[in-house]
């Protein structure tokens, strides 16, 4: 059976992460644990400055499978409020 992600097969890699309206993207960096989970390594922080994100916020992240490989998008909810729970 193959894996799920396919592109992030390997112990490590770049992964590109977009804004899902696609004014902020950067590409960051991951790495695999021995329990195979990915975890990104360079280039979150740049990400998070650059596209205004703010704690408490409510967002929705998506993998996308392109014909250049695995990429994150981030959906920033458009609430007034910021999220508490």
């Amino acid at each position: 059976m193959g894996s799920l992600f396919p592109h992030m097969d390997g112990d490590q890699g770049e992964l590109p992460i977009t804004i899902g309206d696609g004014t902020t993207a950067i590409t960051s960096s991951f790495i695999k644990g021995v329990d195979k989970r990915a975890t990104i390594t360079r280039g979150w922080s740049d990400f998070f400055h650059r596209a205004h994100m703010n704690k408490g916020q409510a967002y929705a992240f998506a993998f996308k499978c392109t014909s250049k490989g695995l990429c994150l998008i981030v959906y920033i909810s458009k609430l007034q409020e910021p999220l508490v729970i």
